[in-house]
Parts: structure tokens; C-alpha cells; sequence
């Protein structure tokens, strides 16, 4: 007998993405943006041999959205 069980696993991902550096518009200052490119997880394929898949699209906007301001929060701390 088959059965599903829905849960969550935790996989380690690479997250590539581009830093904008803070600028000057219209008289304000904004704060440096993240721009997730990709979000690489590497798999065992049924022959053995790993590979890469970008899994970035399975993420909603809400999603990419945290992963940017934890991104952006850990890379300020980082430059200071």
C-alpha cells in the first residue's frame, strides 16, 4: 500500500544572487537590494552521479522576499 505523508526537509541550498549598493533617489537613500538569481540544490540521480538543480521558481514572492532581507540583514553585518 501507498500512502502520502506532506512534510518538510531541510536540504542545504547555494543562493546566488546580485547586491545593489545603496543610492541616492529623488533626495532619499535606499538601502542596498538583493536580487536572488538562482537557488541551487545538488541531487543523486539514480545512477549516482550528483547534479544541480535551480529550484529558484518554486519559491512565491513572499518567499524570495524573506530570503532577500535575511540576505541583506547578514550582508550589512558583514561590511560593517
Amino acid at each position: 500500500m501507498r500512502l502520502k505523508h506532506p512534510t518538510t526537509v531541510t536540504l542545504p541550498v547555494e543562493l546566488i544572487f546580485d547586491v545593489w549598493p545603496a543610492m541616492e533617489y529623488e533626495g532619499e537613500m535606499l538601502p542596498p537590494m538583493v536580487d536572488i538569481q538562482h537557488a541551487h540544490v545538488t541531487v543523486v540521480g539514480p545512477g549516482g552521479k550528483p547534479r544541480t538543480i535551480d529550484i529558484v521558481k518554486t519559491f512565491s514572492e513572499d518567499e524570495m522576499m524573506a530570503l532577500e532581507d535575511d540576505i541583506i540583514e547578514n550582508y550589512d553585518n558583514e561590511t560593517d
